[in-house]
């Protein structure tokens, strides 16, 4: 077959014609080639931006589905969700607007529901303590563009895992327990209390959470077991309190124990003035009777500490997460006395302190405190731990009455006959002489068969009881019935019982005040009672009182212990100093009798918030 060419067939009909000159030209050039490039460059942008558009989509959704998890394993995770996980997981991808048939697994611990055989889920067991969610969704998002690679789908898989519990803590509850408290405040308070307690222990692990409950008005009570412990002065078995001094309020720490001093220490140990048992008013003596001063009036205000009233009602629960201890203590609190926010939060601070620690060792017996709780309170900055104060009160600080040195401690110049019923006085120690106040110095007595009068000396060598006293017989004496002269004639007389030095604490015990005063101005001398009387008791007023709840609460912030305050019912002058004790404002709270229990349930709240881990 004869090949056809195209230009020989042209020049055959155009031969060296215009035409054949024009097409010579056209098939020469190479005029145009750039747009054919520009139009294959225009399709791969178009690709490469729908592929761009693609991954965009898919990064979107898998961000959303991220997030619609993550929302959905925390709301199953919380501790307060009544509703099963896998419902509330399904529900949040639901209203996401995700299919629920896209989760490919969750994972519970501890599981708590069960799926009935119609499919419906529901819960079988108590939460107690933590909750672990762990879910994974996958999800495949369809292309526009990448299908033109023969990309349709890009698959995506998120998982998440949330977990809420109460973890360490350490909470000391501090409550204010004064007369004020009385009526429908402390019933409300009662119950508030007793749910959070339930509540905070109910969603913690088993041992994780210990709380301490310190009821507080002009005092707190001490339990026997840790007073036993404490170093003091002013020792008595009547009242079992301390009387913390200013420097004891520049710290939380509380080191008044010898418990693991080395042996050769020389210095002496640190310790506290225990509380006297004692009326700041009152010119009655009940020593005769054998009966406490306040055996008459036990909720009188005058009595700062009542260690035998206070047993089970307002004493100390120390480190416990046994519910059935505390709720009992909460239960049977009274409301007595006046108000020192400052010896309660001192307390609560000092329970949370890890220089107590080896004073809770001491009494870890299970009997006491339980054993599990040893090594608390734990180091308050290098341990997980969290240490939380809540702090009540409906009033501000008011009298505080203590017994001062040298009237708190040791041996006073004051004996006792318990046979006789009498005292004696030391009233020159130098040379040993006594006077016995109720002894009378001049008397008729029937010696020898007739009246006659005698006299004894009005200093004494001794005791009343522990001799004989001598008479000398009077031959003349003045009006007033002191003898100037005497007969030779003598007598001695024994002495009934024998005579015991009271220690100061125990004076105080029996013997009001003024009933003290009254003796010591009749043995001493009025020198002497008016020095007694001016200096025997301090009364710490609102002012010095407040200076040592705000150095207190500066402490506790350096420690990262977390106050939670509550001003219930309170007067506007302690609401600042409340306010201030908790640093953050949501941290404080204003409640009437009908909030408080809103009030506790918050602070629960929060708690459970600041220990949760995602």
């Amino acid at each position: 077959m004869r090949k056809f060419d195209l230009m020989t067939h042209f020049n055959r009909i155009c031969h060296e014609s215009r035409c054949s000159q024009h097409l010579r030209r056209f098939v020469a050039s190479t005029d145009g080639t750039m747009t054919i490039l520009a139009l294959f460059l225009i399709m791969m942008v178009f690709t490469i931006a729908g592929f761009a558009v693609d991954v965009m989509r898919y990064d979107r959704e898998r961000v959303r589905l991220q997030y619609a998890l993550d929302r959905a394993v925390l709301a199953a995770a919380d501790l307060d969700q009544e509703l099963c996980p896998r419902v509330v997981i399904d529900d949040y991808i639901r209203k996401e607007g995700f299919d629920p048939a896209i989760i490919t697994k969750i994972v519970v611990d501890p599981e708590t529901c069960e799926t009935n055989e119609d499919g419906t889920i529901k819960q079988v067991e108590q939460l107690e303590g933590k909750r672990k969610v762990e879910a994974s969704a996958d999800m495949s998002i369809e292309t526009h563009f990448m299908k033109w690679s023969g990309v349709d789908h890009i698959d995506t898989t998120a998982t998440s895992i949330a977990e809420e519990s109460i973890g360490n803590v350490e909470i000391s509850l501090v409550l204010d327990v004064s007369g004020s408290m009385a009526g429908t405040k402390l019933t409300n308070l009662k119950e508030a209390a007793n749910d959070f307690i339930l509540e905070m222990i109910a969603k913690s692990e088993d041992d994780n959470i210990s709380i301490s409950i310190i009821p507080y008005s002009e005092q707190v009570a001490v339990p026997d077991y840790l007073m036993n412990k404490i170093n003091t002065t002013g020792g008595n078995e009547v009242a079992n309190c301390i009387d913390f001094q200013t420097a004891d309020f520049s710290t939380t720490a509380f080191t008044a124990y010898s418990i693991g001093a080395e042996s050769e220490e020389t210095s002496p140990p640190p310790s506290v003035r225990q509380t006297l048992h004692f009326t700041e008013n009152g010119n009655t003596d009940h020593r005769s009777s054998g009966t406490v001063v306040d055996k008459f009036n036990p909720w009188d205000p005058n009595f700062p500490c009542r260690e035998e009233l206070d047993k089970d009602r307002r004493e100390m629960v120390v480190i416990e997460n046994d519910t059935t201890v505390l709720t009992k203590l909460i239960d049977n609190m009274v409301a007595a006395g006046s108000t020192s926010i400052n010896v309660g939060l001192k307390w609560g601070l000092a329970l949370l302190d890890e220089s107590t620690q080896p004073l809770i060792n001491s009494v870890a017996n299970d009997t006491n405190v339980p054993k599990v709780f040893k090594d608390r309170p734990r180091a308050t900055q290098t341990t997980e731990t969290m240490k939380v104060v809540v702090l009540m009160t409906d009033g501000k600080n008011d009298l505080q009455r203590e017994v001062l040195p040298p009237y708190n401690d040791g041996l006073s110049d004051i004996y006792w006959n318990d046979g006789a019923n009498k005292y004696s006085v030391l009233v020159d120690e130098n040379n040993g002489l006594y006077k016995w106040p109720d002894i009378p110095v001049n008397e008729w007595k029937v010696v020898g068969g007739s009246w006659k009068y005698w006299q004894r000396e009005a200093n004494q060598d001794h005791a009343y009881g522990d001799g004989s006293t001598r008479y000398r017989r009077c031959k003349y004496w003045y009006s007033s019935g002191r003898c100037y002269n005497y007969y030779s004639e003598v007598r001695d007389e024994p002495e009934p019982g024998s005579a015991e030095r009271l220690t100061w604490p125990d004076v105080w015990a029996y013997t009001e005040r003024q009933a003290i005063e009254s003796l010591l101005r009749r043995t001493k001398g009025n020198t002497y009672a008016n020095n007694f009387r001016d200096n025997s008791v301090l009364t710490s007023n609102t002012t010095t009182k407040d200076a040592n709840v705000v150095s207190l609460c500066t402490q506790a912030d350096k420690k990262d212990i977390i106050i939670f305050s509550i001003a219930f019912e309170a007067p506007n002058s302690v609401k600042q100093i409340l306010k201030d004790c908790a640093i953050k404002p949501a941290r404080y709270y204003e409640a009437t009798s009908g909030q408080i229990g809103r009030v506790f349930d918050s602070i629960g709240t929060s708690i459970q918030n600041l220990r949760l881990t995602q």
